[in-house]
């Protein structure tokens, strides 16, 4: 009897690893854009300058985490679930792009231990 574990398994024990001791970030939506802080940096960026939002959910051993991806002209920002504020912007993006939330929705809503990215909105 072989004991080898599904590859899906070992994904999810590799993203447990990196993820110990992590804490989450925070997000600040501003007027005319964000704020993101992750491990003390900090990354700005206005509405007007993202050209591309991605989405979508990784899979760990104990729970799936939702994250976007907002890239920019000169730089990308990944935002977690977890982060401070991210309800705000989830709001947030909502307002400027009203398009997404069914499909935002339906990534945060997929099968468990299921690693999904999509593109959701390119300019």
């Amino acid at each position: 009897m072989s004991t080898a574990l599904r590859p899906s398994l070992w994904r999810r024990i590799g993203n447990s690893w990196a993820a110990r001791g992590k804490r989450p970030g925070t997000v600040d939506v501003t007027p005319d854009g964000l704020s993101a802080t992750e491990h003390r940096r900090t990354k700005e960026m206005r509405w007007d300058d993202v050209i591309r939002i991605d989405c979508g959910m990784r899979d760990t051993i104990s729970i799936d985490i939702f994250f976007v991806v907002l890239h920019g002209t000169s730089a990308k920002i990944r935002i977690d679930e977890f982060a401070d504020g991210f309800h705000l912007f989830e709001n947030a993006v909502f307002e400027r792009w009203p398009q997404l939330r069914e499909r935002w929705i339906a990534v945060q809503c997929s099968p468990l231990h299921q690693p999904q990215y999509e593109t959701l909105w390119q300019r």
